[in-house]
């Protein structure tokens, strides 16, 4: 079964091509954009990266600002409100959350407040892109997701620095204002199995391999990190311009297969088209 990628920019919702060997980020700018693909500053542009947690948003997110000069990152948890003590379990819930083999309730609480939109400030994320927007530098912080707490140095992002800014988050075209500031929607799709395969590698930190704990674990993501994509989350991939299916980014920065290649090269080609700077290369004629 060969893959595909639904490109909304040039209307092919079906683009069926074999894969190709895998091609290096900054490669395919250079090809395609030059050596140094720059953003010209005007408004600030703004690129929305949503999907389900363990989807690749952030890794992509942050290929993209490397190799783009003049962007900078905005997570959505740097707009999460810590508040897991606060949270009241049904009586049916409660044993689900009882410290099972050092797997702490306070850690499972954690995991179900940032699978809920109503954990999050957006009043406060949408004030702050429409004041970049507006010209006007903000200050953010950085969120911890394995301690649940954040990281006392704060970040300024300068407008006179940046000409994109790129947010991600889960819930990011759910909440009206903020979504209407984005002017590029990009929604990661990944299938449910590899979401769940790559949150329990990643959480297996703090279950140390146990058995108990693991299972304690998939009842968490079944009851909560599941029922929260499918509630909140997959809905609004319809918001999206672009659609990145079964989306895979090793950590070498290496693109895998014609699919993520080809939405990335069209991405750029649409921030391209908004600035008087970059444009994508003209190929060369034969007689050069």
């Amino acid at each position: 079964m060969v893959d595909y990628v639904e490109d909304k920019i040039n209307n092919n919702p079906h683009t069926m091509k074999p894969i190709t060997p895998p091609l290096k980020m900054s490669k395919m700018i250079s090809d395609n954009f030059g050596a140094n693909f720059d953003l010209s500053r005007r408004e600030i542009l703004i690129i929305g990266l949503c999907g389900g947690q363990g989807g690749g948003k952030t890794k992509l997110s942050k290929i993209l600002s490397k190799n783009v000069m003049g962007s900078a990152i905005i997570e959505e948890r740097s707009y999460f409100k810590v508040m897991p003590a606060k949270r009241k379990l049904s009586t049916q819930a409660e044993p689900l959350f009882n410290e099972i083999a050092g797997y702490s309730k306070d850690r499972k609480l954690l995991l179900v407040d940032l699978s809920d939109p109503s954990c999050y400030d957006y009043e406060k994320f949408y004030r702050d892109l429409k004041s970049l927007k507006e010209g006007n530098p903000i200050t953010i912080k950085k969120f911890n997701e394995d301690s649940g707490t954040y990281i006392d140095k704060e970040t300024t992002i300068k407008p006179n620095d940046i000409s994109m800014v790129i947010i991600e988050g889960y819930f990011i075209f759910l909440d009206k204002k903020v979504k209407d500031l984005i002017d590029l929607k990009i929604f990661v799709e990944i299938d449910d199995d590899i979401r769940l395969s790559r949150l329990l590698q990643n959480e297996n930190k703090f279950l140390n391999n146990n058995v108990y704990a693991i299972n304690n674990f998939f009842m968490i993501y079944k009851n909560y990190i599941k029922t929260s994509y499918d509630k909140y989350i997959e809905p609004t991939k319809h918001e999206a311009r672009i659609h990145l299916p079964n989306y895979t980014v090793r950590d070498d920065e290496v693109i895998d297969g014609d699919q993520t290649f080809e939405v990335l090269k069209n991405m750029l080609t649409f921030i391209a088209g908004q600035r008087t700077i970059a444009h994508p290369k003209k190929p060369q004629s034969p007689n050069h």
